[in-house]
């Protein structure tokens, strides 16, 4: 018997349940309508094909991706520090350079152009958002993807 002023006896923890795992679904881990059901609890938990290898083909552009990180910069309590440690401890300097090159495929080389472009790919399938029309063009035109090189630094040799 319980006294007058005694605490409740502790309650069990509630049973969690079980979340499904990554491999079940499609293999591209993309949800079947807005208002499926979120295998993910944020875009960190969402996998890529070819991610782990670093050969993820990318479609958009360098272009396309500064576009995307100085609109990210516009939210409000937003560190860029702390985002380039979150994509992959990317430096500050490699950052720098990649913001000040120029071009559709200026800083393609630069390891931020990679990261970054793995980040805003997984928010897009994790928020549900659709490819963009340029997005959908550049998958046809570049099978393997987009070149991870700057193409205005290539020599050309003309025969004499």
């Amino acid at each position: 018997m319980l006294k007058k002023n005694a605490p409740a006896p502790a309650r069990a923890p509630a049973a969690k349940k079980a979340r499904a795992s990554e491999g079940e679904g499609s293999s591209s881990g993309a949800k079947k309508g807005k208002n499926a059901d979120k295998p993910w609890q944020s875009w960190r938990d969402v996998v890529l094909d070819g991610e782990e290898e670093g050969d993820l083909p990318i479609y958009d552009d360098c272009n396309d991706i500064r576009r995307k990180i100085r609109i990210l910069q516009k939210q409000p309590g937003f560190k860029i520090t702390h985002w380039l440690r979150d994509i992959g401890n990317i430096n500050n300097n490699s950052y720098q350079r990649f913001m000040k090159a120029m071009g559709f495929s200026g800083g393609a080389e630069n390891g931020t152009y990679y990261a970054a472009y793995v980040y805003f790919e997984k928010v897009r399938i994790f928020e549900g958002k659709k490819k963009t029309p340029k997005r959908i063009r550049n998958e046809e035109q570049y099978l393997a993807g987009l070149p991870k090189e700057d193409r205005r630094k290539q020599w050309v040799f003309m025969p004499v």
